[in-house]
C-alpha cells in the first residue's frame, strides 16, 4: 500500500472518531435539552399550584376575617361568649395571613436580590421567650410542649447575646416551628436547643411527628415544592417556608442540616456564625439621637 493510501485510510478514520465525538456530544446535548424542559415544565406546575394555593392562602382568612367581624356587629347584648369565639377565630385567621404574607415578602425579596443584612445584639433567651408567646395559642391547640433549652459552650457564666441579623433569625425559626407544629400529633413535644459555640450559633429543632422519607428530604427545601401539592390538601402552607430558611441560613453564612428524630419525626440543625462586623447603622443612629453632640 502507497504512502498516499495510508495517509487517506488515517484521515478517514480521523474523521469517524471526529464524527463518533460529535455525535455523543450531540446525544449529550439532546439529554441535557431534555432535562431543561422537564424542568421547566416542573417549574411552571410549582409555580401554578403555588398561585392557586397562595391565593387560598390569603383570600379565604380575609373573607372570613370579614364574615366573622360582620356577625360580630350583629350580635345583641348578653352574646359575650359568642363574641370571644368570633374573635379567637379572627385572631387564627390574622395569625396564619400575617405569617404567610411575612414569608412572601421574605420569598419575593430574596428572588429579586433585595435581602439586606441588619446586625443588631440581641439576647438569644429573649428571642426564644418571644418564640415561646408568639405561638402560645397553636401549641395550646394541639397541647403540645416546646421545650427549650441552651447550651453556652463559649462563655457558661455569661448571657447568651448573638451579634447577626434578629429578624431573619426570627423567621427562619418561626419557619421550623410552624412546620413542627403542624406535622406533629397532638400531645406531644417539640424540642428546641440553642447551642453556642466558638462563635457559631446552633439551633436544633426537633419534632416527633411523622417524618420525611429520605428522597423527599432532598427536595422540602426547594421553593414552590410541597410534599402534599393537592391544593385543598389539610396540610396548609406553600411551600416557601423551608426555601426561606435555606435561603437566609445562607445569606447569614450558615447551614441548614436535616436528620431523622431518634424515635420518629425529624431534627433540622440551622448553623449561623456570630458576625465579626459592626452594625454601622445602629451607630450612626445613636450619633444621630444623641442630644449633646455638638456641630
Amino acid at each position: 500500500m502507497s504512502y498516499s493510501g495510508n495517509k487517506s485510510e488515517n484521515e478517514m478514520e480521523n474523521c469517524r472518531k471526529q464524527l463518533s465525538q460529535l455525535q455523543s456530544e450531540n446525544d449529550e446535548l439532546l439529554r441535557n435539552l431534555h432535562k431543561v424542559n422537564e424542568k421547566l415544565r416542573d417549574s411552571e406546575r410549582f409555580k401554578g399550584h403555588f398561585i392557586s394555593n397562595i391565593t387560598n392562602e390569603i383570600v379565604n382568612p380575609f373573607a372570613s376575617v370579614l364574615a366573622l367581624a360582620g356577625n360580630i356587629q350583629q350580635l345583641n347584648e348578653g352574646q359575650m361568649g359568642t363574641a370571644h369565639r368570633m374573635a379567637e377565630l379572627i385572631f387564627d385567621e390574622a395569625f396564619h395571613l400575617d405569617f404567610q404574607l411575612k414569608n412572601i415578602f421574605a420569598a419575593a425579596g430574596n428572588e429579586a436580590g433585595m435581602d439586606e443584612i441588619k446586625l443588631s445584639s440581641f439576647s438569644i433567651k429573649d428571642l426564644s421567650d418571644h418564640l415561646n408567646q408568639y405561638f402560645s395559642k397553636q401549641l395550646k391547640k394541639k397541647r403540645i410542649r416546646l421545650l427549650i433549652s441552651f447550651i453556652n459552650e463559649s462563655e457558661p457564666d455569661e448571657s447568651l447575646m448573638f451579634l447577626s441579623d434578629r429578624e431573619k433569625l426570627d423567621l427562619i425559626l418561626k419557619n421550623l416551628i410552624s412546620n413542627s407544629i403542624k406535622f406533629s400529633h397532638d400531645d406531644s413535644t417539640i424540642e428546641i436547643v440553642f447551642i453556642f459555640s466558638n462563635r457559631i450559633l446552633s439551633v436544633e429543632v426537633s419534632d416527633h411527628g411523622k417524618g420525611i422519607v429520605p428522597d423527599n428530604q432532598k427536595i422540602i427545601f426547594d421553593r414552590f415544592k410541597q410534599l402534599d401539592e393537592k391544593i385543598n390538601s389539610i396540610n396548609t402552607g406553600h411551600g416557601l417556608g423551608l426555601s426561606i430558611v435555606l435561603a437566609y441560613a445562607n445569606l447569614l453564612g450558615g447551614t441548614v442540616n436535616i436528620n431523622d428524630n431518634f424515635d420518629g419525626g425529624i431534627r433540622i440543625t440551622v448553623s449561623i456564625p456570630e458576625s465579626a462586623e459592626t452594625n454601622d447603622w445602629d451607630d450612626l443612629e445613636g450619633f444621630i439621637l444623641d442630644s449633646e453632640t455638638s456641630y
